[in-house]
């Protein structure tokens, strides 16, 4: 959990699956090429972006709309 000023926190998983279950709480992305090192040559385990020519295979989520991200969560917990 990454925490920002004045107290708050990004709850990384719950912001996950609100992309997940409304992609339009993205509000800004880019292209990328990347994969998901495994033989430790550069690192273990964690995902690593191609700055070469490789043709872009994700979608990288750069900004999210934490209000829609709120509201989702709190309606969840409501029912």
């Amino acid at each position: 959990m990454l925490r920002l000023d004045r107290g708050k926190f990004i709850l990384c998983d719950e912001n996950a699956l609100a992309l997940a279950l409304d992609p339009t709480v993205a509000t800004s992305s880019v292209q990328v090429a990347c994969c998901v090192e495994t033989q430790g040559t550069y690192t273990r385990g964690q995902m690593v972006l191609h700055r070469t020519s490789v043709e872009s295979n994700v979608r990288l989520v750069t900004g999210l709309d934490f209000e829609r991200i709120v509201q989702l969560l709190t309606a969840a917990l409501a029912e």
